[in-house]
């Protein structure tokens, strides 16, 4: 199956299994700014008249995620892509998020993140709401592009299949709290999820692996690879509060590695490998991509860890 508008914009530094140039983000700039690097905006300089609680929402979905293009805003948000447009539109021109492409790809996906003063207006919001602010509220995670697809291909499987659910989500952050709150340190997991699917329901963590190149997106230093920090679950004291641990690896040859070693030093928990092309190239995660040790074939979500 081809990959729809907006799966796979670009080789993130090799991500998709590719060599990895620089990728660069083109903003959406006025005159005398740079088209590398954010708009620059005063505090206070964010226009708030006339938005509804639509764009609220809206603003709320981007500052949870981190970076979402125009598909997924739709996906998660509206049922028709020109109200999820004239939404970001309006969120841009009033200042409270930036729009950017990447300059590798050639269909000019429109991706946006909250802007320093949507992040400000958002925080003042849910204060005064009395409402708490998230931990990192708007800013980047790590491997959020891939971790976004995983997400939202997931909520649109379960928006056309009445007997699936992501019954729930949290990202990295609050993944690797909870894995310590039982116990399971020395983990850094992308997400974790409680994915239900005709009454089976698996609870799991994602791991994201990228090359060596990859950090250079975020600023941040590529994390270490899962045959290494797949060392704390074995360690974990209490056990592993999941069913199945989930790696994407960046290339089939990754993949083979990472499944190798599990078979030599077994983990207290199924792991699931999958490769980012077979992600990107289903439907969805919830499908036979995920390749477990030991068994034969593909098997999906549903059936990881079972």
């Amino acid at each position: 199956m081809a990959a729809p508008l907006g799966r796979r914009p670009y080789s993130e530094a090799g991500v998709s299994g590719g060599g990895g140039g620089h990728v660069a983000r083109q903003y959406a700039v006025g005159q005398q700014e740079n088209s590398l690097q954010p708009p620059a905006r005063r505090s206070g300089d964010a226009q708030l008249h006339g938005l509804g609680p639509r764009h609220w929402a809206v603003l709320s979905v981007l500052a949870e995620h981190g970076v979402l293009h125009t598909g997924q805003v739709t996906t998660l948000l509206f049922g028709s892509r020109p109200a999820a447009a004239r939404h970001l539109g309006a969120l841009a021109r009033a200042g409270l998020v930036w729009r950017f492409v990447h300059d590798d790809d050639p269909r000019h996906v429109a991706y946006y993140e909250l802007s320093a003063a949507g992040a400000q207006a958002l925080t003042a919001r849910l204060r005064e709401a009395g409402r708490a602010v998230p931990v990192a509220l708007g800013r980047p995670g790590r491997g959020e592009f891939v971790v976004n697809e995983f997400f939202v291909g997931l909520a649109a499987h379960a928006g056309k299949d009445p007997r699936c659910q992501l019954f729930r989500w949290r990202r990295a952050l609050e993944a690797a709290a909870l894995l310590r709150e039982h116990g399971v340190a020395e983990v850094r997991p992308s997400a974790y999820g409680v994915w239900i699917e005709g009454g089976r329901a698996v609870r799991f963590v994602l791991h994201v692996e990228h090359t060596a190149g990859a950090g250079a997106l975020s600023g941040l230093a590529a994390p270490p690879q899962a045959d290494v920090l797949l060392g704390g679950y074995r360690r974990a004291p209490r056990g592993v509060p999941v069913a199945a641990v989930l790696v994407l690896c960046p290339s089939v040859e990754r993949e083979i590695e990472v499944r190798r070693g599990v078979a030599a030093a077994p983990l207290p928990v199924t792991v699931g490998t999958a490769t980012l092309d077979r992600l990107f190239d289903a439907s969805s995660a919830a499908e036979a991509i995920w390749a477990v040790t030991g068994a034969e074939g593909l098997r999906r979500l549903a059936e990881v860890g079972r």
